[in-house]
């Protein structure tokens, strides 16, 4: 059905019709922040389902207000900030990884990113590496077009300079997380062996106790890392986010970074998680376990259980 204009004081008319206070502030933050992406987005833990299922349309619990739905709006904005932060981290990492090891493994080779030979020859990840050199050519090919806007001064520098070589540990500087996501499942099992130890060693540099990190965990963690970081990218609500799976929670993306990121880094990164979880708390008591739930943890036991893990490990 089609869905008419509403004004904000009809908007706030309505959110009262339905059992959620409102204050005089409410239409300063709907004319900035938008009906749809705050009530309707945040509204589930503040849901009376009982009454829902009986008139059917939205109820509200009762003393829940606006605010307190604008509360976990800004939690969650705060969260992807957080988490996007340390995705990029993690991103560059998995591109100098992949970009020093792919290229010590071809190293008498012009752009060997090019040549299908030096990729998988069998299966998926054979047919990945053939439809991912396409898209690598394109990038160079762009940018050795004098008319065209936007290109990159450092591939631009590489292509005149170098007679069109354009080093590996170069082109992922333009390469998404999907990308070079994309170019590790498109490795031949030697290549998949070496990063794979590169992340061991590194993990080991930081922590007391040495963990191996294979190429299939580096996979499953990276995949994850990638849905989460679109939803951060497109300021989409992070909190309850279950990407293709629901044991994929906000939580198990935390405790895979672990595996990927120094150690200090990470510890601090884990304070300022714990931090955000326990303002919520504060800000919106009665509703807040719903909303750990929907991350996948036992605030504070599970955390703070964690935390004491990585601090020792």
């Amino acid at each position: 059905m089609h869905k008419p204009f509403t004004t904000i004081e009809d908007q706030i008319a309505l959110l009262n019709s339905r059992g959620l206070q409102t204050d005089s502030r409410t239409s300063w933050i709907l004319e900035r922040e938008g009906y749809y992406a705050t009530v309707n987005g945040y509204k589930k833990p503040f849901l009376d389902n009982q009454a829902r299922k009986k008139d059917e349309e939205d109820k509200y619990r009762e003393g829940s207000s606006y605010n307190d739905l604008y509360k976990l709006y800004l939690f969650d904005r705060q969260l992807r900030f957080l988490l996007f932060g340390m995705i990029t981290i993690a991103e560059a990492i998995l591109k100098t990884v992949c970009a020093y090891e792919f290229t010590k493994a071809n190293p008498a080779e012009k752009n060997p990113y090019l040549n299908i030979d030096n990729y998988a020859r069998t299966g998926q990840a054979h047919e990945k590496a053939s439809q991912l050199i396409p898209r690598l050519q394109k990038i160079l090919t762009d940018n050795s077009d004098c008319e065209r806007k936007g290109r990159k001064e450092y591939l631009v520098h590489c292509l005149n300079e170098h007679d069109g070589e354009v080093p590996l540990w170069v082109l992922t500087n333009d390469l998404t997380l999907g990308q070079i996501y994309w170019f590790f499942q498109s490795q031949n099992i030697l290549i998949r062996g070496s990063i794979a130890r590169s992340f061991t060693v590194l993990y080991g540099d930081s922590h007391r106790h040495k963990t191996e990190i294979d190429a299939q965990r580096i996979d499953k963690i990276y995949r994850k890392m990638k849905d989460f970081r679109n939803i951060c990218a497109h300021d989409e609500r992070l909190y309850c986010a279950h990407p293709h799976d629901s044991n994929n929670t906000v939580f198990q993306l935390v405790k895979d970074l672990r595996f990927v990121i120094n150690k200090k880094r990470y510890l601090e990164f884990l304070q300022q998680f714990n931090s955000l979880l326990m303002h919520l708390g504060e800000d919106i008591p009665a509703y807040v376990d719903s909303v750990y739930r929907e991350m996948g943890l036992d605030f504070p036991r599970e955390l703070h259980e964690w935390m004491e893990l990585a601090r020792t490990s």
